[in-house]
């Protein structure tokens, strides 16, 4: 596992002596200037626009919560990622919504994506892939299919939150 930290305070400064890998925000209200990104060795864009599927110009993540992107909006978000070449469309949602989006992209099999799940469990360290699967057994009698699941953002630390990355390292690179 991979830990890393997202903010909606790009001001935030999140401490690069502890931390490698970062999320921000491409754009919206908590857009994160280049010189944010550039600050870590590592990093993943997120969007959050509802309705502009060529965010994922930009953006590798779609944030799906209120006031943001619905799930809905991922099926195009993907597709536009994958058209450009990549295999890396990431959902950024709720342990609730994960059987919405799993159904919205059951109608699409030729589009890669993945699941950045946020689920504040309430433990001193992260939940594993297979925590995750059985909770989403557990409350919505779903199996996630295989290889879906990449992060779990799973506790709130004031001005950022802590994740964890479960697959291989595929942040983006400073300087790439």
């Amino acid at each position: 596992m991979i830990p890393f930290y997202d903010s909606t305070d790009p001001a935030a400064l999140i401490p690069t002596a502890s931390f490698t890998h970062v999320a921000g925000y491409a754009n919206g209200r908590f857009a994160w200037p280049e010189n944010q990104f550039a600050r870590f060795k590592r990093f993943i864009k997120i969007g959050v626009f509802p309705g502009q599927p060529e965010q994922a110009h930009d953006a590798r993540v779609l944030d799906i919560e209120r006031f943001d992107a619905g799930v809905s909006d991922f099926p195009p978000f993907a597709r536009v990622r994958h058209s450009l070449g990549h295999d890396d469309a990431l959902a950024y949602c709720s342990l609730s919504l994960v059987p919405d989006l799993v159904d919205a992209m059951d109608a699409d099999q030729s589009t890669p994506w993945g699941l950045w799940v946020a689920w504040w469990w309430g433990r001193p360290h992260p939940p594993t892939a297979a925590d995750i699967a059985a909770e989403l057994r557990a409350l919505y009698g779903l199996t996630l299919p295989p290889g879906r699941l990449r992060a779990c953002q799973w506790q709130p630390g004031g001005p950022f939150d802590s994740s964890v990355w479960y697959t291989r390292d595929t942040f983006s690179r400073v300087g790439k």
